[in-house]
């Protein structure tokens, strides 16, 4: 037997130390290489997922905005608009250029916003000319308008599968991968459905909130109470405190349970005032109707000391009805002085609220006489418009208030709610109304 020298075996162990250390630097560089693809793959897939969402947003803008351009009557308003429709469709190429599509996949596409784009922009600065929208204009618009909404159902199909949790990205890095987005070169032909709860209500208006000025603060016990008190002393079997917040204004927030429903809450440290109610849960058992569930809101907030409001919009989603009230003045509408109530539509309790809007704005309006006539306001209408109905509101405008006519008109096909400056007479504002089986909405 050969007789195994102490240096060779120092010499064997040493090589099984080396290999082993090779061996964890492998696996280590492996493990890190492996993290920093894992790590880049999130960022790619957060960067498409945006891209994605502002797509089919940009998109949906575009469609709405070609139907307004068919039927406002201001010559500003058309400015603005071709104006706009040129951003939303420069926007929605380059996301759509993000996109892990493959150019087969969205060619059309992108050949349509340019199109829409171009002709926008060539639109816009023919009349800063001094020109104006022809009959073949209008022709065009038209196209453009029904292409748009077309596309804008296609996305709508392929986002419900992506928020479904389809990968509706797999396989699009391949030539192959072009079927994935079918609906983006094969549009349906139904017209998109367009979610916005209510005339301005993602307006800020003021920057301040001016129902709180000059009220004393509250601790947080006396918020606590106020609460348990708002939503009803017997309604509240658990509450929690859960802290502070100064989004959007100084505030306590709290956790709770009433009348079997689980809730967040958050209370003003001025003068105690509620800010908001968000429901935690749906609703799965629907035993009122649309009638019952505005109805239980407008005696909620009757019931709660609020002044003459109005209902306008609404929406239902999981079993739950959400109400838009606003303030009114002398008759006249304050959109900015806006409440979101949330109603269960299984048994007509208010679990959800929400007043910014309200607090921002609510105060004593100097509301002047209108300058212009009603019947000067509706022959300021479009040509294709017929009115229905005309009422006086005041709508916000970047931090600013105006006093306008509201007026209800149709085209025949859509519904539209048209804003006209009482004192100016200008065209301030125009939007869609969309009737759908969820409620009534405007975009």
């Amino acid at each position: 037997m050969q007789k195994i020298r102490v240096r060779d075996r120092d010499y064997t162990k040493s090589a099984l130390f080396a290999a082993c250390a090779l061996l964890v630097g492998l696996l280590a560089l492996t493990f890190k290489q492996s993290t920093d693809v894992a790590t880049l793959n999130t960022r790619l897939s957060g960067i498409y997922q945006k891209a994605f969402y502002e797509t089919c947003e940009l998109m949906e803008g575009m469609s709405s905005n070609l139907r307004k351009l068919l039927v406002t009557g201001s010559a500003q308003q058309e400015q603005m608009l071709l104006s706009e429709i040129s951003r939303q469709a420069q926007g929605a190429q380059d996301d759509l250029a993000i996109l892990p599509l493959g150019e087969n996949a969205v060619s059309a596409t992108i050949k349509f916003v340019n199109q829409a784009g171009d002709f926008s922009t060539s639109l816009a600065g023919r009349l800063a000319g001094g020109g104006a929208i022809s009959t073949a204009d209008t022709q065009t618009i038209t196209t453009l308008s029904e292409t748009a909404a077309e596309l804008s159902v296609g996305l709508g199909q392929l986002l419900t599968r992506f928020e479904a949790g389809e990968n509706v990205f797999l396989g699009a890095y391949e030539e192959t991968g072009g079927e994935q987005l079918y609906p983006l070169t094969n549009p349906a032909t139904a017209y998109p459905v367009l979610l916005y709860d209510g005339p301005f209500s993602d307006s800020i208006g003021q920057p301040e909130f001016r129902a709180l000025a000059g009220l004393a603060s509250v601790s947080q016990q006396d918020a606590q109470q106020l609460l348990t008190t708002f939503v009803g002393v017997d309604a509240v079997t658990e509450i929690t405190f859960d802290g502070e917040s100064q989004i959007p204004v100084a505030c306590y927030e709290f956790s709770l349970v009433a009348n079997g429903y689980r809730m967040s809450a958050g209370v003003t440290k001025a003068g105690g005032k509620m800010l908001y109610l968000l429901p935690s849960d749906g609703v799965t058992d629907i035993r009122l109707n649309d009638s019952q569930a505005v109805d239980a809101a407008r005696a909620f907030l009757i019931s709660r000391g609020f002044g003459d409001m109005k209902e306008s919009y609404y929406s239902q989603y999981d079993g739950i009805m959400t109400v838009n009230f606003s303030a009114v003045q002398d008759t006249v509408v304050l959109y900015p002085d806006l409440v979101k109530l949330q109603v269960s539509l299984a048994d007509g309790m208010v679990i959800g609220m929400e007043d910014g809007g309200y607090l921002r704005n609510h105060v004593p309006r100097a509301l002047s006489l209108p300058a212009i006539s009603e019947e000067e306001a509706l022959s300021r209408l479009g040509g294709r418009l017929t009115a229905s109905t005309v009422r006086l509101c005041v709508i916000p405008e970047n931090a600013n208030e105006y006093l306008c006519y509201e007026i209800a008109a149709t085209d025949g096909a859509d519904m539209y709610l048209v804003y006209i400056d009482a004192q100016t007479g200008a065209e301030r504002e125009l939007l869609q109304v969309i009737s759908d089986e969820n409620g009534v909405l405007v975009v």
